[in-house]
């Protein structure tokens, strides 16, 4: 415990029921808006048999779910999960594997491996692209990535996520410095949903 409560433990321990009992308290208004549950994080597959039984839960309700994940996690250890869902998100976050580590810690190697793989088995796949101004909003980037999509895989769409600065305050909670950067301007962004309109692929928003 932080003596001057700068400091908040968040979160808890949860059962599969305990999360359940959550998920039915809604389930009039799932079915009613035509919505459903969707599994995001940090990464639902770091947690496989817990997320395994919690979406195969909701399946027997006939409660539609979605994931959001990084693509980051061992394709044997999870397929079976992704027969169980209703839509998949993913995300590309850089096509170039030098700079996906500098960024991210990791290759981006299993993660396009992954989406080739989710995106042939689920209908429903959609890619997300945060899309930060000095990282990755650039044409060669996005073109790069239609190329691969167009050629690897069967995603229904990309989405793209223009960069906030919403964990900044999280980043001070904790003491810590973040790495600061900017949102792409409008004309870049208009720029970027034209590339891969030009490929032939959807743009998808849900705004």
């Amino acid at each position: 415990m932080c003596p001057t409560g700068a400091r908040k433990l968040i979160g808890s321990t949860v059962t599969v029921d305990d999360v359940l009992k959550v998920i039915k308290r809604d389930a009039v208004f799932y079915r009613e808006s035509g919505g459903g549950v969707t599994f995001s994080g940090g990464e639902p597959f770091a947690q496989p048999e817990f997320f395994r039984q919690l979406v195969a839960a909701c399946s027997r309700l006939g409660i539609d779910t979605a994931v959001e994940t990084s693509g980051y996690f061992d394709w044997e250890q999870v397929k079976d999960i992704f027969e169980l869902l209703d839509c998949v998100f993913v995300d590309i976050k850089h096509m170039d594997d030098e700079c996906h580590r500098e960024m991210t810690g990791v290759s981006n190697c299993r993660i396009l491996e992954n989406i080739i793989l989710i995106s042939r088995l689920h209908p429903n796949t959609i890619v997300r692209v945060p899309l930060i101004a000095e990282v990755n909003a650039n044409e060669k980037n996005i073109n790069a990535m239609c190329e691969f999509l167009k050629k690897h895989t069967c995603v229904k769409g990309v989405e793209l996520l223009p960069y906030h600065d919403f964990g900044e305050s999280k980043y001070r909670a904790v003491g810590a410095h973040g790495q600061t950067f900017t949102t792409p301007d409008a004309a870049t962004i208009a720029n970027m949903k034209k590339i891969i309109s030009d490929y032939g692929i959807r743009i998808v928003d849900f705004k």
